[in-house]
């Protein structure tokens, strides 16, 4: 949680070959190395796919729009999207990283790069 706290999404790099590992695994998928170290993401991603989740329970809130998003860096990341009607979301459509504060926590989560659409 220290790179999200600074404004950095930290992804698990292998030290013998420099690929990225995510979801994070004990052995390098690549070169089975155990040695590990991290790198913030570039921010930039596609949109692969989504779904508007509604929760029952929660019936006064907006739904929450939740993405699946190919990082620039070749790996998938399940996040939130944000500020983006639901209407203009399109599979390849150029994301942002962003981070919001839920509670206490800093969670990374994308929003539309306009500039990059």
């Amino acid at each position: 949680m220290t790179g999200a706290r600074e404004g950095q999404l930290l992804l698990r790099t292998c030290r013998t070959c420099q690929q990225v590992c995510h979801p994070p695994l004990p052995m390098c998928p690549h070169c089975q190395s155990l040695d590990w170290d991290q790198r913030p993401a570039s921010g930039r991603a596609r949109l692969h796919s989504w779904l508007v989740s509604i929760r029952p329970d929660q019936q006064g809130d907006a739904p929450r729009i939740v993405i699946v998003a190919d990082l620039e860096e070749g790996v998938r990341f399940v996040s939130n999207l944000v500020d983006a009607p639901i209407a203009s979301l399109r599979e390849g459509m150029a994301l942002e990283l962003c981070f919001r504060c839920e509670g206490e926590t800093m969670l990374p989560q994308f929003r539309p790069a306009e500039a990059r659409s």
